[in-house]
């Protein structure tokens, strides 16, 4: 059990910056709030709902604040051009795949020749569409990495009433370091879960564990985008996660059957973050 004298300092309750210097009771610069121990229970607020619905509440903070669908405009446009190129490619590459079987089957079993060229060939289909679906989110994440940032930054703006000060300039090679650190484990942990599933997944039988693995992991990587302005470090990302998986889970499930939702998943994530009565 670890001991209270080991766990991480409480970050701010209201924005989840670190915690100050000088200690408890100190507000914090970004947002004047105050540190607060972490709750004993966050799985009824951590609700799987709450990330499903994340992406229609992104649209809605959206349309009612106009000025930020300028961030929007252009990861749609490359949403939906990753989108059609890679789905495209994969039902093309199925059908290369397809089992030749065009010579005459033994007897009267001739007859499940087309039924089982047109199950293989479907199959084939559902499984390239499904892996262009996960490929578009992980390439687009990459591709429109700084503009989800400013947006997911600009949403936290206006849901907190209070702009960011910024950061000196004395401060961002450390945080650029740390950034680094922490997105090269958070890759090593999701190619090490990924790579094994997709194997698995070529089976009917492992399928859904590759689907719902990609979905978590997409829906830390929306998490992620606040979390990374507050300094967290790989193994707290995962902490996060983990400890609310349904909200992971949800956030991650409409962006990964619909890419072009991702900005406005984006916007609800952040909101749904910055909405935990928890930080840590």
């Amino acid at each position: 059990m670890t001991s209270p004298s080991a766990l991480p300092p409480p970050r701010c309750a209201r924005c989840g910056n670190p915690p100050e210097p000088g200690g408890a009771g100190v507000p914090c610069r970004r947002c004047g709030g105050a540190a607060a121990p972490e709750p004993a229970d966050l799985t009824r607020r951590a609700a799987f709902g709450e990330g499903l619905l994340a992406p229609f509440r992104g649209a809605r903070f959206l349309l009612a604040h106009p000025r930020l669908l300028v961030w929007v405009l252009v990861p749609v446009l490359v949403n939906v051009l990753l989108l059609l190129v890679l789905v495209g490619a994969g039902i093309s590459w199925s059908r290369d795949l397809a089992p030749n079987l065009g010579e005459a089957w033994w007897g009267w079993i001739d007859w499940l020749r087309g039924p089982v060229r047109w199950t293989v060939e479907s199959l084939l289909v559902v499984f390239a569409a499904a892996a262009g679906l996960l490929l578009t989110v992980a390439l687009s994440g990459v591709v429109n990495a700084p503009f989800f940032d400013l947006l997911s930054e600009k949403t936290e703006d206006v849901h907190l009433a209070v702009p960011d000060p910024g950061r000196p300039w004395s401060v961002l090679l450390a945080d650029g370091l740390h950034a680094l650190r922490a997105a090269l484990l958070l890759l090593a942990v999701q190619v090490a879960v990924l790579a094994p599933l997709f194997l698995l997944s070529l089976t009917a039988v492992g399928a859904p564990f590759f689907f719902l693995a990609g979905a978590w992991f997409a829906g830390l990587g929306l998490l992620d985008l606040p979390m990374g302005r507050k300094r967290y470090g790989g193994r707290e990302r995962l902490a996060y996660a983990r400890r609310r998986w349904p909200l992971a889970l949800g956030l991650g499930i409409p962006v990964v059957l619909l890419p072009v939702l991702a900005p406005f998943a984006v916007t609800g994530a952040t909101l749904a973050y910055l909405d935990q009565p928890g930080k840590g």
